[in-house]
């Protein structure tokens, strides 16, 4: 899998190119964005639109920041999907698209 769902670019540029800060960012990503992603998908199967909506929420500025472009669209659209108590087809649709570039990027980011 030489083909990397996340980009650093502006994290590095955000830490004037300290190689220690971007491992500090990374070790934090990895350590609470797989627990809000269960908490994401927990509250999409119980019909909890408010929480997916929330933790999508915080979930965002890390796929931005991380340059997981796949998903950006996605996960502003379950944040808005969920603060207007949408839950539907499309909705599952993009929890899947999320889950899955999220566990990649996760993958990747612990061989960083």
């Amino acid at each position: 899998m030489s083909d990397k769902v996340y980009n650093l670019a502006q994290l590095e540029e955000q830490g004037g190119g300290d190689a220690e800060f971007v491992s500090m960012m990374v070790d934090t990503f990895l350590e609470h964005t797989p627990g809000q992603l269960e908490e994401m998908k927990s509250a999409h199967s119980s019909g909890d639109s408010a929480t997916l909506g929330a933790i999508a929420h915080k979930i965002k500025p890390n796929v931005d920041m991380f340059g997981i472009d796949a998903i950006t669209q996605d996960i502003r659209d379950l944040e808005q999907m969920g603060k207007n108590g949408i839950i539907n087809a499309e909705t599952q649709e993009k929890m899947q698209k999320v889950e899955a570039e999220l566990t990649i990027a996760f993958e990747q980011l612990k061989q960083h």
